[in-house]
């Protein structure tokens, strides 16, 4: 997903709605969706819905041995649009 920059009078729009407490939806400071956390039958699988908004997260790992020149170094690798740009067609 490609992130679009506020324009300024957009930006000026938002932190005045920010200092004013007010929301664009007309709810109050403390008022809040309903929340519903459902988890999925597979492993790392969990849908979170908030009002009528509904995110789908999904996570993996793997188990790996180390490479023997490097024994004591670990990796952790992060794949989604944010890091790979090159894939962003792909989703």
């Amino acid at each position: 997903m490609k992130e679009t920059p506020l324009s300024n009078c957009e930006r000026r729009f938002l932190l005045r709605a920010i200092e004013e407490k007010k929301r664009l939806d007309g709810r109050q400071t403390y008022d809040y969706r309903n929340i519903k956390i459902s988890f999925g039958t597979d492993y790392g699988c969990c849908i979170v819905e908030l009002g009528k908004t509904r995110v789908l997260g999904q996570v993996s790992c793997e188990l790996v041995s180390p490479k023997l020149n490097r024994a004591t170094e670990g990796l952790a690798n992060t794949c989604g649009p944010t890091f790979i740009k090159s894939r962003w067609k792909y989703y």
